[in-house]
């Protein structure tokens, strides 16, 4: 009989108590055993209370600030390792999973123990959709066909799942590690994927299994944050699968910025300045971050 592999669940927790019965109380529900760790940066104690108070098994990390989700996740990553994890999964806190969703994930990843990170299928709260904003990749289309023809495959190679839901091997956070801190809220799930696919470790949908995502109350704000992300270019400059030059994009911006002003593209010509200071006040650190980024090592978990 194989041994059963420790699998700690970290949640970054926020003023989300709506979702504390559904999300914890799942994991409690699992078919297979769970270490749950909670890293909390809510303001106050009130988060920390409750949690403790309805679920006494969950592992509190409470933080002295917002640290935002990547660098929170960071700690959690860090306490499992240290404490002999074989998985982490990490999980929204507006996310619930099924019973058997873990014993599903792990199933598949122990007939394939190549594949670093595992993501289940996204429902909505009604269960009557699926969020496919969260999936991007070349075989999009044949899960879409498959799904139409009932001839669903266990898994399906992907470029990039959000981050909601993922399960992720002992030996992709030795060889990956966490969330580069540069990132507060957005944009961090992008940037560790640029780095999974730069070190060819595979990343897979497995939609046999599913989780559901309560996006209802927090879709405009992820909206929002992700155009936000977007136009500071962060995960651009940081992905390490491209070339960066700070000199050629420094010439780049100076041009756009130049030719919105001629045209009295005000407004934009703005938008292309912030852009560009943006890279200068970060240019250190991008540059720094890249070259960690290509070792294979625990980066910001040690």
């Amino acid at each position: 009989m194989k041994k059963s592999p420790k699998i700690f669940v970290i949640i970054v927790t926020y003023k989300g108590r709506r979702w504390y019965d559904k999300c914890f109380g799942s994991l409690r529900e699992s078919t297979i055993p769970l270490h749950v760790v909670a890293v909390d940066n809510s303001p106050g104690e009130e988060d920390v209370e409750y949690i403790k108070t309805h679920f006494p098994e969950v592992h509190l990390i409470k933080t002295n600030e917002n640290l935002g989700f990547g660098r929170a996740n960071n700690l959690g990553m860090r306490y499992a390792l240290d404490n002999g994890c074989d998985y982490v999964f990490l999980l929204n806190q507006d996310a619930w999973i099924d019973t058997d969703t873990m014993e599903k994930l792990l199933y598949i990843s122990r007939k394939h123990p190549e594949f670093g990170i595992l993501s289940p299928m996204h429902m909505n709260a009604e269960k009557n959709k699926i969020i496919m904003a969260y999936y991007d990749g070349h075989n999009n289309v044949s899960l879409i066909n498959d799904l139409y023809n009932h001839s669903l495959k266990s898994y399906y190679p992907m470029r990039y799942i959000n981050a909601a839901a993922w399960l992720m091997t002992r030996a992709t956070l030795e060889k990956i590690g966490g969330f580069c801190p540069m990132f507060f809220q957005y944009g961090e799930d992008d940037d560790y994927l640029n780095r999974v696919f730069y070190h060819k470790i595979p990343l897979v949908l497995c939609p046999n299994t599913h989780i559901v995502h309560d996006i209802r109350h927090s879709l405009s704000e992820q909206i929002e944050c992700r155009k936000q992300a977007a136009r500071e270019h962060l995960y651009e400059y940081l992905n390490i699968n491209e070339t960066f030059s700070y000199n050629h994009l420094k010439k780049k911006y100076i041009k756009r910025y130049i030719r919105a002003l001629l045209r009295a593209k005000f407004e934009v010509a703005s938008q292309i300045w912030n852009e560009y200071t943006l890279l200068k006040k970060n240019r250190e650190d991008i540059e720094k971050c890249r070259i960690l980024h290509k070792l294979e090592q625990p980066n910001w978990l040690i």
